[in-house]
């Protein structure tokens, strides 16, 4: 039986990701990106005209980061790249080349100080040899956690006072203290999803401080109180959710990525937009996230 749609979607784009990630909103180019990190493209969608564009890329791409002057950087699988707005292609800014051979990176976000955080995992999903790492204010990438699975979603509280950081393998969401200086001390278990929550993903944080969690095999998001209690979840129609960006020059909606790798083809048939984007109304505001200060 195919679900039915939750009436809190009012755009759903057909994206066809094999593994769709990195929903970020790009105040300056007004602009949604995300990625399709096995199908090696980049995807924009302009929040005035809804037009989207897809361009492919030379390797995986992960991420993507607005800088303060309105440029463009982003992760790909083995180093941080400047990336051309018109015709996208790319300049290396930092190589990531000191990770074991099959790592690659994984999600990334900024801290309310301009920092970035992105994090790194083994493509087999096997080994515990991901970290995370923090780059900016003319510092070159350094790891400042160790052992992940599946690094994912960092995501910073509306007082930056906190940076969550999901080993999704482990089905858990760290929280550290972070300082203006972006250093992270305190390392918490903060929430830990059951089975039957899925793994959680990618992450953003809403102007009341509520924490959004996409859920892998999970079929939906999860909103967190800052205490850590879950107060909301809203079901999608694709079982394999990614990532989520509050988008919109008043930020009241909310992007929700997906993916459809390896889900067998009756699924597929059941959930017919998996690799596709969510644009939600959810009812609450999300924060400007701050420019990066490469």
């Amino acid at each position: 039986m195919k679900p039915m749609l939750d009436d809190t979607i009012k755009v759903i784009i057909s994206s066809q990701c094999q593994l769709g990630e990195g929903a970020y909103f790009a105040k300056a180019h007004n602009c949604l990106f995300w990625v399709d990190i096995l199908g090696q493209r980049l995807f924009r969608l302009d929040c005035q005209s809804m037009r989207v564009s897809q361009f492919t890329m030379p390797e995986p791409i992960c991420w993507v980061m607005e800088t303060e002057q309105g440029e463009l950087v982003a992760g790909f699988a083995k180093g941080v790249y400047k990336l051309n707005s018109e015709d996208f292609s790319r300049e290396l800014v930092y190589a990531i080349d000191h990770e074991p051979l099959q790592n690659r990176l994984n999600d990334g976000k900024t801290s309310r100080q301009g920092f970035g955080f992105f994090g790194s995992m083994d493509s087999q999903e096997q080994s515990s040899s991901g970290k995370l790492y923090r780059f900016g204010h003319g510092q070159t990438p350094t790891a400042v956690d160790h052992g992940y699975t599946i690094s994912n979603g960092p995501a910073v509280s509306k007082n930056g006072q906190f940076l969550y950081s999901t080993d999704s393998d482990k089905q858990t969401i760290y929280r550290f203290t972070l300082s203006e200086q972006g250093e992270l001390a305190d390392k918490q278990e903060f929430i830990r999803f059951t089975d039957n929550m899925g793994f959680p993903d990618g992450m953003t944080v809403d102007s009341e401080d509520h924490l959004w969690v996409a859920a892998w095999n999970g079929y939906g998001i999860y909103r967190f109180a800052p205490s850590g209690e879950q107060v909301q979840f809203i079901r999608l129609p694709a079982p394999r959710v990614t990532s989520v960006a509050f988008v919109g020059e008043e930020l009241t909606h909310l992007a929700v990525t997906t993916a459809a790798v390896g889900l067998e083809d009756s699924v597929l048939a059941d959930y017919p937009h998996s690799g596709g984007v969510f644009i939600l109304e959810p009812g609450v505001k999300g924060i400007a996230e701050t420019p990066l200060k490469l």
